[in-house]
C-alpha cells in the first residue's frame, strides 16, 4: 500500500514538473546557456592567458566536472529552493499537515525530476562537445552506462539535497549559500587524485558520492575502461549509505523545525 501510494506521488510529481517545464521553458533554458558560457569564458581566458598553449589543461576533466556540477546544483535546488517558495507561500504548511511526510514528497520530487537534469546533464555536455572540437569525450558510445551512473549519482545527490533541504526548513531565506556549496564541488571534481596524500581531501575524493561517480563516468566517456563490478558496486553502496544518512539528518531537523512552529507560512 506504501509503494501504490508513493508511486502515485512520484506520477503527481512529474506532473508537477511538466507543467511547470511546459510554463516557464526560458528559465531551464537560460539557465543551461548561462552555465555553458560561464566555462567558456574560463576557457577562453586560460587560452589566452597562456598564449594558446591550451595542451596545459586537462579540459576533459574541466569539462565533465563543470557539467556534473551544474547536474549537483539543478537536482539539489529542486529541493531546497523549491521548499523556500513554497514557505513564503503557505504551501509548505499544506504539505506538513498532509497524509505525506515532508522526506516522502522530496524524495518523489526528485524522482520525478531526475530524467530532466539527465537531458540537462547531456544537452550541456553535447553542447561543449560540439563547441570544441578537440575534446576526446564520446558521448554516444556509452549512453546506457553513463544514464546508469548517473542514477546512482542522483541517489547520493539526494543525501546532499535532504541535508540542505533540512537547513532550509530552519533558515528558509538561505540565498546563495548553497550554490556557493555547489560552485565548491568543482575544486574537488578537478582534483587530480594521483597528487592526494592521505589528507582529508583525498579520504573525501575516495568516499564522496559525487567523486565516485566522476571517476565511473570518466571511465566510460574518455577512458574506454570497462566496468569493474567491485568499483561500481563500492559506488552504489555509498551512493545509498549517503542518502540515507541524509535522510536521517533531514528527519532530525524536521521535528526541530515542526517543535519551533516553522513549517508555517514565513
Amino acid at each position: 500500500m506504501f509503494l501504490y501510494d508513493f508511486l502515485l506521488l512520484v506520477k503527481a510529481e512529474v506532473k508537477r514538473d511538466y507543467i511547470y517545464m511546459k510554463r516557464y521553458p526560458l528559465e531551464i533554458l537560460s539557465f543551461l546557456f548561462f552555465m555553458y558560457l560561464i566555462l567558456l569564458a574560463i576557457l577562453f581566458g586560460f587560452h589566452q592567458l597562456s598564449d594558446g598553449m591550451t595542451n596545459l589543461l586537462n579540459r576533459e576533466k574541466m569539462v565533465l566536472g563543470y557539467a556534473l556540477m551544474q547536474f549537483v546544483l539543478s537536482t539539489q535546488m529542486g529541493w531546497s529552493g523549491q521548499i523556500q517558495n513554497e514557505s513564503q507561500t503557505g504551501t509548505l504548511e499544506q504539505l506538513s499537515i498532509s497524509g505525506h511526510s515532508l522526506a516522502e514528497v522530496l524524495l518523489a520530487r526528485g524522482i520525478a525530476q531526475l530524467p530532466r537534469q539527465i537531458i540537462s546533464f547531456y544537452l550541456l555536455l553535447s553542447a561543449y562537445v560540439f563547441s570544441l572540437k578537440s575534446l576526446q569525450i564520446d558521448i554516444l558510445h556509452s549512453i546506457p552506462e553513463t544514464i546508469f551512473f548517473l542514477t546512482i549519482m542522483a541517489i547520493g545527490i539526494f543525501g546532499l539535497a535532504y541535508i540542505f533541504a533540512g537547513i532550509t526548513l530552519l533558515f528558509k531565506r538561505v540565498g546563495f549559500f548553497f550554490q556557493i556549496i555547489n560552485f565548491a564541488f568543482l575544486g574537488l571534481f578537478w582534483q587530480n587524485r594521483s597528487t592526494l596524500n592521505s589528507s582529508l581531501v583525498a579520504f573525501i575524493y575516495d568516499h564522496f558520492p559525487l567523486t565516485l561517480g566522476m571517476t565511473q563516468l570518466q571511465n566510460s566517456l574518455y577512458f574506454n575502461q570497462k566496468i569493474i563490478f567491485t568499483e561500481v558496486s563500492s559506488f552504489v553502496i555509498h551512493s545509498i549509505l549517503f542518502c540515507i544518512f541524509g535522510y536521517l539528518v533531514f528527519i532530525w531537523i524536521e521535528k526541530i523545525a515542526r517543535n519551533k512552529a516553522l513549517l508555517s507560512q514565513y
